[in-house]
């Protein structure tokens, strides 16, 4: 098997490109760590270290210097900035919607408006969280644009 990486600044996106004479378990594998990269967060629980699997999280919330990582029946913490997780977390359909607030816009049940123009949204466990007016447009979009994905 050869590799080919090259450096190109001028990409919007990094991409992997593979090019195959025949689906082995080898290149499925090469799939699957692709596919997979950016899904598995070393997370912290009473000072033990797990792994998060990134599908699971509902939503990433910065509090005290840290990311507090919820799924839907733990809580986990992560000792780096919410603007970094949010580059890991990007491409797995994640969006900030406040200044401290990442959600998966899988995990978001329902979108609603409050009192004084506020919007809400309602994750698949029944929490609700405030959405900042700066980033409607954010959610929004990626809501439309994951239905789009859904609905090709």
């Amino acid at each position: 098997m050869k590799l080919t990486a090259r450096k190109d600044v001028n990409l919007d996106n990094d991409y992997v490109d593979v090019r195959y004479r025949e689906l082995t378990p080898e290149i499925h594998q090469i799939f699957q760590i692709c596919e997979n990269a950016g899904s598995i967060l070393l997370c912290e629980k009473d000072g033990a270290e797990h792994r998060v699997d990134a599908n699971d999280v509902l939503y990433v919330e910065w509090v005290d210097s840290r990311c507090c990582v919820y799924t839907k029946d733990d809580v986990f913490t992560m000792p780096i900035p919410l603007k970094q997780l949010e580059e890991i977390l990007e491409i797995r359909h994640f969006v900030r919607i406040s200044r401290n607030v990442l959600v998966n816009v899988y995990k978001v049940k329902s979108v609603s408006n409050g009192l004084n123009f506020r919007q809400t949204a309602e994750m698949i466990n029944g929490e609700k969280i405030v959405i900042s007016r700066h980033y409607r447009g954010a959610l929004s979009e990626a809501i439309e644009h994951l239905v789009k994905e859904l609905t090709q």
